[in-house]
């Protein structure tokens, strides 16, 4: 009698265990996992709702530590609308203190605060500026930053952050082709050739290394937009300034991530070339630059900056550089803008990349080109043909 009651018991159990594997494994009309463990009040409702969303969350370690919607987004539902779904840095912070203070100290997390002043973003309609301008810029910091940028809207992966790809969102086009550089040069046909991080280098492995947030370290004058210029030397744009000793400081941080392959001499040796043919490039544009005030200060530009809709932040100011519009100018001034903001970025970013082809077919030839399509202008301009 005590072996079947003990056999109906085991028996009962194995069914419920069963039952209980089975409900957490019922594939739904979209393929995903029915309702876990930790799901609160938001997760059951969009598991039905948009299941491929809580694919993603099912896959995260936030999902296996039982981080749940309401703790991202909150629970007031009208404020998750008026946001987008967008999580702000700061509220990664509570859980992720380190990174996400490295992350703000950086280039990064600065984005989003000097892209909502720039004047090419106050001349575009609002929807340009939310789509085109801040789809990349509003990474930045304070209640604009979003750490899923690079970590992915609900997997919240590190590995997904560290493959070339999640960089490669915004760091690509013609005024700052990163992620194109980087494939055509040594470093990323080796990595496409083995999709292995321990043989060749990615964004990761040079600008983010031991997992820092920081991405600015390790570089020096080829800092984002113009680049820099090291303390004493004259910008011929808007450009930032680091001191010597901070950038050679820089230099030896990122010396010793190319020792991880190379030798000292010859690493140190390829970023001094790409360090002269950053201050060739900025010789052109300052020779560009010395042609177009000089137009301006005849009244030469056609139109005038004066008979033309006001700059957004300049007024009637001649602007040369990181301010200048693509709409609204001389046919001098867009050949500039192409020269400054296009070839010259193209010409310094490949050679720190180790792309040949973007320093100098696609870099430096078109810089010389505009240049002398420059002066062709100014000659037109001064009725000397």
């Amino acid at each position: 009698m005590r072996i079947v009651v003990v056999f109906l018991l085991l028996a009962g159990v194995a069914a419920a265990v069963v039952a209980l594997i089975a409900k957490h494994q019922e594939p739904s009309p979209h393929g995903t996992a029915s309702a876990g463990p930790t799901d609160g009040e938001c997760a059951t409702c969009h598991r039905k709702r948009q299941p491929g969303m809580m694919v993603q969350w099912d896959a995260s370690a936030h999902a296996r530590m039982g981080v749940r919607c309401e703790d991202c987004h909150g629970a007031d539902h009208e404020q998750i609308f008026r946001d987008e779904g967008r999580v702000p840095a700061a509220r990664c912070e509570r859980c992720h203190e380190k990174e996400t203070r490295e992350f703000l100290a950086s280039v990064h997390g600065r984005a989003s605060e000097s892209a909502r002043k720039n004047a090419r973003l106050l001349a575009q309609i609002p929807a340009m500026q939310r789509r085109g301008c801040m789809a990349c810029h509003d990474m930045g910091g304070g209640d604009h930053g979003r750490c899923n940028a690079c970590h992915g809207a609900h997997r919240h992966s590190v590995a997904d952050a560290r493959r070339p790809e999640a960089c490669g969102v915004c760091h690509m086009g013609p005024d700052h082709p990163h992620i194109e550089a980087w494939r055509a040069s040594p470093h990323g046909v080796t990595y496409a050739a083995c999709r292995d991080e321990r043989q060749a280098p990615t964004c990761a492995t040079c600008h983010m290394p031991g997992g820092t947030h920081d991405v600015s370290g390790g570089i020096t004058i080829g800092r984002a937009g113009s680049g820099s210029v090291l303390a004493g030397e004259t910008p011929p744009i808007p450009m930032g300034v680091i001191e010597r000793a901070a950038a050679e400081k820089q230099r030896q941080a990122m010396l010793r991530i190319c020792e991880g392959c190379h030798t000292p001499r010859l690493a140190r040796h390829a970023l001094e070339d790409a360090d002269a043919i950053k201050r060739e490039a900025d010789r052109l544009v300052a020779e560009a630059v010395k042609i177009m005030r000089g137009l301006h200060a005849d009244g030469l530009l056609d139109p005038m900056p004066s008979d033309r809709p006001a700059h957004p932040t300049a007024g009637h100011a001649l602007v040369l550089g990181g301010g200048m519009l693509y709409e609204n100018h001389s046919e001098a001034e867009r050949i500039f803008f192409d020269l400054a903001k296009f070839a010259h970025a193209i010409t310094f970013k490949g050679a720190y990349h180790q792309s040949g082809d973007h320093t100098h077919w696609l870099g430096m030839a078109r810089l010389k080109e505009d240049l002398e399509e420059l002066k062709a202008e100014e000659r037109r301009l001064r009725g000397r043909r």
